[in-house]
């Protein structure tokens, strides 16, 4: 996988929406998809989560390739087995690229 977070963008309407597409698109693909390591950004203003993720760039070139999609999703690398490709788009999600976080991702315990 290329190293980075992987960023989509589309129209869905909510998180457990983008979760169950996500996971079909896993399987049709035979990857396991770890959604601990998934962020879904739905409806609204992205930049202050994108913010906490990219450098300004990163975030405003995220921001202008999303268009007038209204979701925005990041798979960090951790969601996948090492060495597994993510599949480039999918039906409701196109690619918008891969981009370096400006800090490592903890989840809380």
């Amino acid at each position: 996988m290329t190293a980075g977070v992987t960023v989509f963008a589309g129209t869905i309407a909510s998180q457990p929406l983008v979760f169950a597409h996500l996971l079909d698109a896993a399987d049709r693909h035979g990857l396991a998809l770890d959604l601990d390591h998934v962020e879904v950004i739905c409806g609204g203003d992205p930049g202050k989560r994108l913010a906490h993720v990219f450098d300004p760039r990163d975030a405003a070139l995220i921001r202008a390739r999303q268009g007038g999609d209204s979701t925005v999703v990041l798979v960090f690398p951790e969601a996948l087995i090492p060495g597994a490709r993510l599949f480039p788009d999918t039906p409701l999600l196109r690619a918008l690229g891969h981009f370096k976080p400006i800090r490592p991702r903890t989840l809380a315990p």
